[in-house]
């Protein structure tokens, strides 16, 4: 009989393979090429500042109208102010990294012309 908990089983840098793929918006050539690569990152995280941006101002317009009714009519925002800061801050920091790869793509493309 076999032992099926030997060592190399339970060893996980032995495996080479995996269920997971990662995901990409792009297929066929395109895919991993350094301009698909480039729209991939620039969706994600635009896709990711959308969504900060609209959890912060549907916060913001809550607190405001909040602040014209009765505390026993107020609506609890969807998030609190500690977090949407947060979300700011997040949003710049994704928009700052997509501005520098752009920057960088550009020289790049500057120096080979």
């Amino acid at each position: 009989m076999t032992n099926r908990n030997s060592q190399s089983d339970n060893d996980t840098s032995t495996h080479t393979y995996s269920a997971h793929e990662d995901f990409h918006w792009i297929e066929g050539a395109s895919q991993g090429s350094q301009y698909g690569t480039f729209l991939e990152t620039t969706l994600d995280i635009s896709n990711g500042i959308h969504t900060c941006l609209q959890l912060f101002y549907t916060s913001a317009i809550e607190r405001e109208a909040n602040a014209d009714t009765e505390p026993a009519n107020w609506r609890k925002p969807a998030i609190s102010i500690v977090e949407a800061d947060h979300l700011i801050r997040l949003s710049i920091a994704a928009t700052n990294l997509l501005r520098q790869d752009a920057r960088q793509r550009i020289d790049w493309l500057a120096e080979t012309d």
